[in-house]
């Protein structure tokens, strides 16, 4: 009887020691590779427009998700840069664009106004965010050396931080031009030869409303009227709104969004190439009776909102629009 009672007494003590043990065991760990790395050390975007770093973070064989956070940030020689974690309103889009949006409201009623870091990285993805109300009145631009900033990464499976990772801000560009495409062959009125290469065009910031214009203008800057160019697609020129000529047609005016285009990394029917795309077209009846098509493609961004003119000068001779 003695000997049940204690071999009984044995198994109660085995199963407590047993549970007591794994219950002090810790839980399953997600993996943490000791392979991940930003495979980008030095960030250069340029300000006024917002940029996005995407898979600059090799994982390696980690569980995901990681959680990630900008840890230190600090002046190339070590000061404090308290203005990279201050929070500034910026524009986020909570609805998805797709460029069939039918007015200013609509576009509108898919973005918001939000107080974010400058300098941001996505918490669970790495992504890292120069967002567009960044400035030169407020960061350190090129040349000066920027900034050093630090990053924590972390699971249930460790920690690790990487460190002195650069960050060299670059001046504004308020707009950019990618190129004129000249089509058609496109002849001056005075001595029928190519055109290409005899066009400049200006970017002119006039107001601070939220607008485009083109002109187009003779060598004498004069205007060329804009019904000249009869195939155009006024319509579906860009994406903007309430479009209206002068007069005279010496320019046309659209009410849009800015920047343009919303969404670069969007294809929509107003882009090409992560630009804007716009295309003035005309038709003439060369000799033999033949009906040539000319154009002149535009491909061009805006980051910076405001009342905007763009003027195409042809500076040597006007285009040849008369029939043969």
């Amino acid at each position: 009887m003695m000997k049940r009672i204690l071999y009984l007494l044995l198994v109660c003590i085995s199963v407590a020691l047993a549970y007591s043990c794994k219950k002090n065991f810790p839980q399953d760990l997600n993996a943490f590779s000791l392979d991940m790395n930003f495979t980008q050390k030095e960030y250069q975007p340029t300000l006024g427009r917002s940029t996005v770093y995407q898979g600059n973070f090799n994982s390696g064989e980690s569980s995901l998700p990681l959680s990630f956070r900008i840890s230190a940030v600090r002046t190339f020689d070590g000061k404090p840069a308290p203005e990279l974690l201050k929070l500034f309103p910026v524009s986020i889009w909570t609805g998805r664009y797709t460029g069939e949006e039918k007015s200013l409201e609509e576009i509108r009623a898919k973005r918001d106004t939000v107080m974010r870091p400058l300098w941001e990285i996505g918490e669970h993805s790495g992504t890292l965010t120069m967002w567009e109300t960044a400035n030169s009145n407020i960061l350190k631009v090129f040349p000066d050396s920027g900034y050093v900033f630090d990053v924590e990464v972390q699971s249930s499976g460790g920690r690790r931080y990487f460190r002195d990772l650069k960050l060299k801000p670059q001046i504004e560009e308020p707009y950019s031009l990618n190129g004129l495409i000249i089509s058609g062959g496109m002849l001056g009125e005075e001595t029928r030869t190519p055109l290409e290469g005899r066009i400049n065009v200006w970017f002119n910031r006039v107001g601070d409303g939220s607008s485009i214009t083109f002109k187009v203008l003779r060598p004498d800057l004069t205007p060329i009227p804009l019904n000249k160019f009869n195939t155009t697609d006024w319509e579906n020129m860009l994406h903007g709104f309430n479009m209206r000529f002068a007069p005279d047609y010496s320019s046309v005016t659209y009410d849009v969004e800015y920047p343009i285009p919303l969404v670069s990394t969007i294809p929509t029917k107003y882009t090409a190439n992560g630009n804007a795309y716009a295309l003035f077209t005309f038709d003439r009846i060369s000799y033999g009776g033949i009906r040539s098509d000319y154009g002149i493609g535009f491909p061009f961004s805006i980051y910076q909102r405001g009342d905007w003119e763009v003027i195409f000068y042809f500076y040597d001779e006007a285009p040849l629009f008369e029939n043969d």
